[in-house]
């Protein structure tokens, strides 16, 4: 009796594996004889989504040979579906491609940490050209990037919607900066890649590290978004470095995905928090570009440059060009200021219901720069969320309990301009403290920092702390970049493609 698939997978996966895929291909082989065969192997399903290929783009649904897989139920909660759908873990399917029968297997195993993704076309046809051109048309569009931006978090790369949308709203106009910093960010960006040909003809590699630091909240992210949206470049945005597989698997994740989608821009938000003992000689070893990065412009941001080690802060050939997001001066606190007091004019012409000032807006805008000497765009950004949030408050109380104060917005006899102020007073106090954190963390940070290099001068082996320590770790959420984090959000439940199988 001839051999059939199941039998295959019986034998192969009741027994260890030496050499899974290489088994495949050869059982295989000894089933379709006079078929053209173009298997492949790969690490991670998204890599050959060869279901959604069919679906999306071909409009195919692949009929599964029941009799001959292994099929698991997954549920599809979006508001589209609702339903349970048949996701084939090993077996075969068949769907045509211009005009020609074809029949997919797969095969899915774990060895270790890693999990392996086996497909093999087979066709009756004089060569392989069809196959090879519809195993090309799937990996090209896993790699397509549609309305999205690459993110790599737990180890994995996907690919992002909302990012994509907050990148394509980022606007210059909305970035309070001196013009000649927003400039310089912009020519250096620009330059870069106008200047390939440059590079080749200096024997140098095409690739160039721009680091961002300063205080979090002062516009670093921003300016990110600003530029991925304006230069149009495909953007990977690094969330982390940690991996169930070791950092170095993730450092080489990370560059070789860049190399793949070169030219690029590759962003590595909160570097000092991401770059621990274990990665740094990893994270080296990528950027010194032991393979090459050709058009790979990475951009990382730090809100504490004292916590990084100097091989990666201080060498040109890592980071070449440095800008210092300063804690803005009076007269940003006070563009700052005018943009959110337009937002807050705007809103009121469209409603008729807001808040409106008795002093001029100009009047107020200097009112809060010279009230706000030390602080960060993301705090000025607060003060005016609160405040309004304050005004809401005061709105609704004042609709249920039918109060008539002053038509200002609030519930009281003071001004709009009054409760603003007063706000000011109630995150100076907050600022306050935060700032004695911040100082307590510097100096354990270039202690911890002095040690190390004395211990490294001495000779000593000892392994630096992998992280901060608990104390450090109170103020995370003050760390990140303000109002304008780049990370993404909390991924909504999204809707699958119309794919009635998943193989």
């Amino acid at each position: 009796m001839a051999r059939v698939y199941s039998d295959i997978l019986d034998t192969l996966f009741s027994e260890p594996l030496p050499h899974a895929s290489l088994s495949l291909i050869k059982h295989i082989r000894t089933l379709h004889p006079n078929s053209q065969f173009v298997p492949t192997v790969v690490s991670e399903a998204e890599e050959f989504p060869l279901a959604e290929y069919l679906a999306k783009v071909l409009h195919v649904e692949p009929i599964i040979d029941s009799a001959q897989s292994y099929i698991g139920y997954d549920y599809d909660g979006s508001k589209k579906h609702r339903s349970t759908y048949p996701d084939v873990i090993a077996g075969i399917v068949t769907f045509p491609y211009k005009g020609v029968d074809f029949k997919a297997y797969k095969a899915s195993w774990q060895q270790g940490w890693q999990t392996f993704w086996f497909y093999g076309l087979i066709y009756d046809g004089p060569d392989d050209t069809l196959g090879q051109e519809l195993m090309t048309g799937v990996y090209r569009y896993a790699n397509d990037l549609k309305e999205e931006i690459w993110v790599y978090d737990n180890e994995y790369w996907s690919k992002n919607k909302e990012l994509y949308k907050s990148i394509k709203s980022a606007k210059w106009d909305d970035v309070v900066l001196k013009e000649e910093f927003k400039e310089g960010l912009r020519r250096d960006t620009e330059t870069f890649f106008q200047s390939r040909e440059i590079y080749q003809s200096l024997g140098i590699t095409w690739k160039r590290g721009i680091l961002l630091l300063g205080p979090p909240g002062n516009g670093k992210t921003e300016s990110i978004k600003a530029l991925a949206h304006e230069f149009g470049q495909t953007t990977l945005y690094v969330k982390s470095f940690t991996t169930s597989r070791g950092p170095e698997y993730g450092v080489r994740s990370i560059f070789s995905h860049a190399r793949k989608h070169s030219p690029c821009i590759l962003i590595l938000e909160d570097l000092d928090s991401m770059v621990t003992s274990k990665v740094r000689s990893f994270l080296l070893n990528e950027l010194d570009g032991l393979a090459q990065n050709d058009g790979i412009l990475t951009i990382a941001t730090t809100n504490h440059p004292e916590r990084i080690d100097d091989a990666i802060l201080n060498r040109p050939s890592r980071f070449d060009v440095k800008y210092d997001f300063t804690l803005p001066e009076t007269d940003l606190r006070k563009a700052f200021a005018m943009k959110w007091i337009k937002k807050l004019e705007v809103s009121n012409a469209g409603t008729g219901s807001g808040v409106t000032f008795d002093k001029k807006n100009e009047e107020i805008a200097e009112e809060v720069a010279q009230k706000t000497e030390g602080w960060s765009f993301a705090f000025l950004k607060e003060l005016f969320v609160s405040f309004l949030l304050r005004i809401a408050h005061d709105n609704a109380l004042r609709s249920s309990k039918s109060t008539h104060g002053k038509v200002n917005g609030t519930t009281n006899e003071k001004s709009a301009e009054a409760l603003l102020f007063d706000q000011i007073e109630v995150l100076s106090a907050q600022i306050l403290k935060k700032k004695e954190k911040d100082e307590r963390k510097k100096r354990r940070a270039q202690k911890k920092k002095a040690k190390a290099k004395a211990a490294a001068t001495k000779g000593d082996s000892e392994d630096e702390d992998d992280g901060d320590s608990e104390e450090d770790s109170d103020d995370a959420a003050c760390d990140s970049d303000g109002g304008g984090c780049c990370s993404p959000p909390p991924v909504p439940d999204v809707e699958r493609p119309d794919v009635a199988v998943v193989f």
